[in-house]
């Protein structure tokens, strides 16, 4: 081969080389752009939320703070309203992803920027299938929180002027709140009430003088020690006595015996039934306590010893004689 041919070939390697290396290059850049690493060595998902929060293609993927894929491409969803999300993770990454796992659109920062979190579930379900859908949702950004503090500040600006009209009508002496706060003479009860307060302060402070110096009942009660040394004598009596009769051997004690209550359950009953027998006739008890006709000649018996009495007392010669020789 001439050096010519020589040169001629080593120029078409050099062309071929360029061109697969600029083919190597367009490749990586284009999976650069739809999401991170070679097409092969990843897993695709889907996801969908109701709203993207500006997540644009190409946002990180992460799962706990660990960026493992990107987002592929974002487009509203055949069925329903909502935005589909087709995003890829790493291979090695994508086995810990379970069924029940969960994405979440949230914000990086201040400036709007979103990446796609994924929440990847319970350890004990199996692995998501490539190609799953996950169902996710968007948190709050920036703006959002901008909105609901517009609306704080115009429910404060709300409660300021009402506040406001509150003052107004107290500077022109509208309801009741304003009439106690400008009536002289709401004003002037209130003073008297304070004098009678003071009065009656004197006086309490008086009395307590009085208590102090051991006058009157209450004063006795307080200061004299023989008072304390005989209430302190009648706790030591109480509680003698309660320690007697917590004694087993007291009589208290004895009177909780089962036997003894027995005796006494069985004279109780015997008791009933001599009054039932009493109640109805039987006996010389029941006789005496059941019929009349005994009362009767008990009241004539009665009666007849007080008429002998009597006449013994008018006559007494016509029953003793009294002769001297």
């Amino acid at each position: 081969m001439t050096r010519y041919g020589q040169l001629r070939w080593a120029e078409v390697k050099v062309g071929l080389l360029v061109l697969v290396a600029l083919t190597i290059l367009v490749t990586m850049i284009m999976s650069l752009e739809e999401g991170m690493g070679l097409p092969g060595s990843q897993h695709k998902f889907r996801a969908v939320v109701p709203h993207t929060q500006s997540l644009k293609v190409g946002a990180p993927v992460r799962m706990n703070g660990v960026d493992i894929g990107n987002v592929r491409q974002i487009a509203i969803a055949q069925d329903t309203p909502k935005v589909e999300i087709t995003f890829s993770v790493n291979r090695d990454v994508a086995a810990h992803i379970r069924e029940d796992a969960t994405v979440t659109i949230r914000p990086m920062g201040l400036l709007g920027d979103k990446f796609l979190e994924i929440l990847p579930g319970t350890p004990s379900k199996p692995p998501l299938a490539p190609g799953s859908l996950l169902v996710g949702q968007a948190e709050n950004d920036f703006s959002g929180i901008t909105a609901g503090a517009s609306a704080t500040i115009e429910n404060l600006n709300n409660a300021i002027r009402e506040v406001q009209q509150i003052l107004a009508s107290f500077s022109q002496g509208q309801g009741t709140a304003s009439k106690l706060l400008t009536d002289p003479a709401l004003y002037d009860r209130s003073q008297r009430v304070i004098e009678k307060l003071e009065v009656a302060s004197d006086k309490s402070i008086a009395l307590l003088d009085k208590v102090d110096r051991g006058e009157g009942t209450i004063g006795r009660l307080v200061t004299d020690k023989e008072i304390y040394n005989r209430a302190s004598q009648a706790v030591k009596e109480l509680t003698d006595l309660a320690a007697r009769l917590n004694n087993r051997d007291g009589t208290l004690v004895k009177l909780t015996d089962p036997a003894l209550y027995q005796r006494l359950d069985a004279l109780t009953g015997r008791g009933e039934q001599l009054l039932n027998k009493m109640e109805s006739g039987q006996g010389t008890l029941g006789k005496l306590v059941t019929r009349d006709e005994l009362y009767t000649r008990a009241d004539k018996l009665l009666s007849d010893v007080e008429a002998l009495v009597d006449d013994v007392k008018k006559n007494p010669t016509k029953y003793f004689r009294f002769s001297v020789f």
